[in-house]
């Protein structure tokens, strides 16, 4: 699996899979066949929806996540993904998953006026492996079933901004979603030193309630 290319707009390709979700739901691998040749950073663009958007999808982290990594992996390593079956049969109603997609949109129609090729030195080929690797960290820390505030949401607008800036060929947006990997990364930390209760006493201090 190789980074795409396209000519329409990310918003619209989105809007396109939205229209052929089935009355019956879609699972994972209906997912993928529906994305088709759009390519794997649509795809995980798509997965990081429930975490940005307050649609919830019980026990997702994990086998979003998961999807994630390998389809990243597969990227990385020129292959197909290989992606567990649990994985691959994870269903999500039509209601929902026409949610995530419209709710993704909104976001993206709001990102794009601002995003166009541009700094392209950090989205060469050689820079996407670097972009991978650090999709693929994020979405581990997607995965840590952690009971804190922010500990979906950091990590997904990293791979958000990663995915969005490679596939639009942005580099500032790709250089956004390392600065936004950096305070993820400083917040789990903070956490490992701190403890839950310690992290959510301070984010209470600073006025977050969640």
């Amino acid at each position: 699996m190789s980074k795409e290319s396209t000519t329409e707009s990310t918003s619209k390709i989105i809007s396109g899979v939205s229209e052929q979700i089935p009355e019956d739901g879609v699972n994972f691998r209906e997912f993928l066949d529906l994305i088709g040749e759009q390519g794997g950073l649509i795809s995980c663009l798509i997965l990081v929806a429930p975490f940005l958007l307050p649609v919830s999808i019980p026990g997702s982290s994990l086998p979003f996540g998961l999807a994630i990594i390998l389809i990243n992996i597969a990227i990385l390593t020129k292959t197909h993904p290989l992606i567990p079956k649990m994985v691959m049969e994870y269903r999500i109603s039509q209601s929902t998953m026409v949610s995530l997609l419209n709710g993704m949109n909104r976001i993206l129609k709001g990102l794009e006026k601002f995003v166009k090729p541009r700094l392209n030195i950090v989205t060469r080929p050689y820079m996407d492996q670097i972009n991978n690797v650090f999709m693929i960290f994020c979405a581990f820390l997607l995965m840590l079933p952690l009971p804190v505030p922010l500990t979906d949401f950091l990590p997904a607008y990293s791979i958000l901004f990663l995915t969005l800036g490679s596939v639009e060929n942005d580099g500032y947006m790709v250089i956004a979603g390392y600065l936004m990997a950096l305070v993820t990364a400083i917040y789990f930390l903070l956490i490992a030193l701190l403890g839950i209760s310690g992290i959510k006493a301070l984010l209470s201090i600073l006025g977050i309630n969640l």
